[in-house]
């Protein structure tokens, strides 16, 4: 060992030499022991818990911390509505309450207009209309008015039924309708233009026009009036027998000056049993004169080969015509 420590270079051996002072130090040195004191005080002190992977996890994502934002109501009730009903869920229906919140909102009245634009299930598309109908306003009405114009019939037939629930500008919403009534060849697509169409409300003494709404004025003019009553008559002879039952009955709300008597009386010898009684059932409504829709139902009532049904409406019709004749008369 000494020949080694001699081929040792000077600063070598200093170094080695204070190493070994040092160990020597530490084995014949005992540690201080600790003060009754401080042994009190480092009783008292908290352990630091160990931080675990959860831990950390937690903090990343924000949990626990009171920054964290609530989730949205928005989210929440359409995850309830995407899912299967379940009768025992607390807190209501959940497309009423997303109902109300776009209502109350607009901006969540936006976000289900995005929603609609966005959504690729026809099924869930139609549950969002269902849902915007209720709130009259321009971008819903705009919705409505972009299906109806559609080159597509299904998205026709969605835009008429928002129009037909909408009521929130009734002379755009007739124009919107009379486009279809005009254009379309489809009995489905025809069907929702006719259910959407809605005759003028009379003006009474009090208001001297009607307003919908939102305050739309619910009139309509004498030429397009008489337009609608000609594209109503012209549907009476449509080749589906349903088109021709919903022409008669909306004809029989439009046309108050028994101009379209003829056409009720084609329709009451209908070869399809469901037109003959919208037919009867037009001329309860009709407000033609009664003695010529009297003759009509008379006519209906003693026909042989008409079944009983269609003669029990007509004679319940004639019934209702014959008393209220009878008041007026009395009066």
């Amino acid at each position: 060992m000494k020949k080694f420590l001699f081929l040792l270079p000077l600063p070598a051996l200093v170094l080695f030499g204070s190493m070994i002072m040092s160990h020597d130090q530490d084995r014949s040195v005992p540690p201080p022991m600790p003060d009754a004191a401080d042994t009190k005080v480092q009783a008292a002190m908290p352990v630091p818990a160990k931080n675990t992977l959860t831990q950390f996890t937690n903090l990343w994502n924000g949990a626990g911390s009171p920054e964290t934002e609530k989730p949205d109501p928005f989210d929440q009730l359409w995850a309830r509505v995407i899912l299967p009903a379940d009768p025992n869920s607390p807190g209501g229906d959940a497309q009423d309450q997303l109902r109300k919140l776009a209502q109350e909102n607009p901006y969540y009245l936006t976000r289900l207009l995005m929603l609609h634009e966005n959504e690729k299930s026809a099924h869930l598309k139609e549950i969002i209309r269902s849902l915007l109908v209720s709130i009259r306003s321009r971008e819903v009405f705009a919705l409505s008015r972009q299906l109806a114009t559609s080159a597509d019939s299904d998205q026709r037939m969605a835009g008429l039924v928002m129009l037909r629930d909408l009521n929130f500008n009734p002379q755009e919403e007739r124009q919107l309708v009379r486009l279809s009534l005009n254009n379309d060849q489809q009995a489905a697509v025809i069907l929702q233009a006719l259910a959407a169409l809605k005759p003028p409300v009379p003006a009474t003494s009090d208001t001297p026009a009607s307003i919908s709404n939102n305050g739309a004025v619910n009139s309509i003019d004498a030429q397009t009036s008489s337009a609608i009553i000609n594209q109503l008559q012209s549907l009476t002879h449509n080749a589906d027998p349903a088109v021709r039952s919903q022409s008669v009955l909306q004809l029989a709300l439009w046309d108050k000056n028994e101009g379209s008597l003829n056409y009720f009386s084609v329709a009451l010898n209908d070869p399809v049993a469901s037109v003959r009684q919208s037919a009867i059932f037009a001329l309860a409504q009709s407000g033609s004169n009664a003695d010529t829709v009297k003759q009509l139902l008379n006519g209906v009532i003693n026909n042989a080969s008409e079944n009983t049904a269609i003669k029990t409406s007509a004679r319940q019709v004639l019934d209702v015509l014959t008393v209220k004749q009878s008041s007026i008369s009395g009066a």
